[in-house]
This record gives C-alpha cells, sequence and structure tokens, in this order.
C-alpha cells in the first residue's frame, strides 16, 4: 500500500527514451528520505531538454553570485506558487551525458549511478528543505550541497551497506572534479 507521503513521479520526455529506468532510480532513491523532508512536494518530474519551453531551456540563472547558462542545469527545484505546489524537476538527458562523460565505471554500475541521479534529486530536495522545513541564512547552493550529501550517504547507508568504502571513493572523485 502506498504510503500518504508518497510522491509521484512524472516522466514528460519529447522524442527520447532513457538507457536507464529513471523512474526506478528515483522512487529507491525517494524510499530511502524520512517522510518529514518530503512534506508538502508534489511530485518529481523527470524530463529532457527538449521537452522544455524556450523560456526553461535558454538564458541564465543566478547561482552563488554567477551567471550561469540554464543548459548547464540538471535539476531545478520550483517553490509552490498560487497554482501549483512545490516540485522538483530532473533533465534525465543531462544526467545522463554527464554518466557517459564519466570514467566508464560510472556507466555500467548500479551503485555508483544512483549516487550520481541521488546527487542532483538530493541538491534540489535540500532546496525543498530549506525553503520550507528548515530555513537558514547561508548560501543557498551551499546548504543544498550539504543536504545532497547527507541524503546520499543515508541512502549509501540504508541500500548499499556494504558499498561504504565505494562511497568514499565517489567523495575523492568528487573532490577532485572527476566527476
Amino acid at each position: 500500500m502506498p504510503s500518504e507521503n508518497e510522491i509521484k513521479i512524472n516522466e514528460a520526455y519529447r522524442n527520447y527514451t532513457p538507457p536507464v529506468n529513471a523512474s526506478m532510480i528515483v522512487r529507491k532513491l525517494l524510499s530511502t528520505v524520512p517522510d518529514k523532508y518530503l512534506q508538502g512536494l508534489d511530485c518529481v518530474v523527470l524530463t529532457n531538454e527538449v521537452a522544455l519551453s524556450r523560456r526553461d531551456r535558454l538564458g541564465r540563472v543566478w547561482s552563488r553570485g554567477r551567471k550561469f547558462d540554464k543548459s548547464r542545469v540538471f535539476g531545478r527545484y520550483h517553490p509552490s506558487s498560487r497554482n501549483s505546489l512545490p516540485y522538483i524537476e530532473l533533465r534525465v538527458d543531462k544526467i545522463v551525458a554527464g554518466l557517459k562523460a564519466g570514467p566508464f565505471l560510472l556507466r555500467d554500475t548500479s551503485f555508483l549511478r544512483d549516487l550520481v541521479f541521488g546527487h542532483v534529486l538530493f541538491h534540489e530536495l535540500g532546496h525543498h528543505i530549506h525553503h520550507t522545513i528548515r530555513p537558514e541564512h547561508t548560501e543557498k547552493e551551499d546548504l543544498a550541497d550539504t543536504w545532497a550529501g547527507r541524503l546520499n550517504a543515508n541512502f549509501a547507508r540504508k541500500t548499499y551497506w556494504y558499498g561504504v568504502p565505494v562511497l568514499r571513493i565517489y567523495k575523492f572523485m568528487r573532490s577532485r572534479k572527476w566527476i
């Protein structure tokens, strides 16, 4: 039976079929998050860049005091508005392209693939937590990265308890900006 806090996962691709089952990966990732952090979140939308409107694809966004092209964004958090509840948007084609650009090990290892998807999902979930549950007066992106690390470590500990040493290798690779 689905719990009352189960988050819907909507797939909205245009002319794209992901090479991995992104919906299953996101569901597995969300299953390890405590319910108190998911409250108020409506859904997770899985999409590709072509399916987005021109306004969402082109232009720039502010992050850490600098502007970045929207084409470099892997995911976005959309806070609540008058017309909609808050939701998370993940650009699966960008995440998968990032996996292919990394070492060969990333493409074929479900553990590392889950961690990369988890980093993006949990970063955006960190924005939701910051916006609705635990507001703090620090840099938003740094805070979201902190939540991403905590939730990803929680996921690894619960799901891949035997792979914690590999998590240390992942952190090392992230610190060197190899992935």
